[in-house]
């Protein structure tokens, strides 16, 4: 199957299908981090190609095209394809499309965000922005600083559902203003296994993997007669809510493990979670050496009775009468914000 951009097709479908890909609009750097892309689109123009194939033709058509880039890149290492296996699994997530692509420098003078390109039928492109502008603001929000392009990035990712955006645009010499509503899509809970091996595929070379990529906790298996469910960190806590990035220190004072995994399979049961917050910096007025200080860590406990085939997401909360205040953590609390049902076994 042909594509325009195999590249990006390969990096947009990974972003959809691993759970350790951010959910809201981010950054990808390109070019010798010369541009930044804020959330091209969610999948990559190939229409023509994939014209008249049902929905699960397209994903392995697609899945085809990944699965040769990641083979020709060399990211499986020695090895063997009938030792490979992969499982991924991620839980229902919320997905900025703003569908624009920006230069992260300013285009070295200060004066905004350089648009290079919007996707068509994106959000950008339905607000009426096109290639050539220059963002100025967005919002009311200056967007010429050295730090704009994560500003836009930061803005776009707390904004509810239908919230509008805003932008001031230096257009062929002329200032105006075009914006609109902003729209998110959801996708749903996923599990992709690639191969049937036992070895788990990695570019230092062919390794025998004790578990799940999706993760485990302590030494033992997670499944008992009770049956099983998980623990997740993956970052889809909404912020208008005061919800922010956390990540899972240890399940019952077991680190969890792969490293990297965000989705931890556990027996069905109560279990004890330390969690680090990861709450940007933004939202304070301490500094992060006041932040860093605290004892233990910083890190926070917090109960979670699993039921049997059920997820469970975990957040940090902002407690906004206490955000300017570092002592002991008392800005913030570890919350299972979200449980929804999901089959382990």
């Amino acid at each position: 199957m042909a594509t325009k951009n195999p590249i990006r097709l390969r990096r947009c479908l990974l972003a959809v299908l691993a759970a350790s890909f951010a959910a809201a609009a981010g950054s990808t750097f390109a070019a010798g981090q010369q541009q930044a892309a804020i959330d091209v689109s969610a999948v990559a123009a190939h229409t023509d190609a994939t014209a008249g194939l049902t929905v699960e033709q397209r994903l392995r058509e697609e899945l085809n095209v990944v699965m040769m880039d990641l083979i020709q890149s060399g990211a499986f290492g020695n090895t063997a394809p009938q030792q490979i296996a992969i499982s991924i699994d991620s839980p229902p997530q919320k997905v900025s499309n703003l569908g624009l692509l920006v230069d992260s420098k300013g285009g070295g003078a200060g004066d905004g965000l350089h648009v290079l390109a919007v996707t068509p039928g994106g959000n950008a492109e339905r607000m009426g922005l096109r290639a050539g502008d220059v963002l100025v603001a967005l919002n009311g929000t200056q967007l010429s600083s050295a730090d704009g392009a994560a500003t836009l990035r930061n803005t776009v990712d707390t904004l509810p559902d239908g919230g509008r955006l805003d932008f001031n645009v230096r257009r062929d010499g002329r200032t105006t203003t075009v914006g609109g509503a902003a729209t998110s899509m959801y996708l749903p809970a996923m599990h992709l296994s690639v191969g049937s091996g036992t070895a788990l595929a990695s570019n230092a070379g062919a390794r025998e993997a004790a578990g799940s990529p999706q993760g485990t906790y302590g030494t033992g298996p997670a499944a008992t007669s009770q049956g099983c469910g998980r623990i997740s960190d993956f970052d889809v806590a909404p912020r208008g809510q005061g919800l922010h990035k956390a990540t899972i220190i240890a399940i019952d004072n077991h680190v969890p493990g792969p490293h990297g995994s965000q989705s931890f399979q556990v027996p069905a049961g109560p279990h004890t979670l330390k969690v680090a917050e990861h709450i940007e910096s933004r939202y304070f007025s301490f500094n992060d050496r006041q932040r860093n200080a605290q004892v233990g860590g910083g890190y926070k406990l917090v109960e979670v009775n699993v039921a049997p085939d059920t997820t469970y997401l975990v957040a940090a909360r902002l407690n906004e009468d206490q955000r300017d205040n570092p002592a002991n953590g008392a800005y913030w609390d570890p919350v299972v914000w979200k449980e929804t049902p999901e089959t382990c076994r």
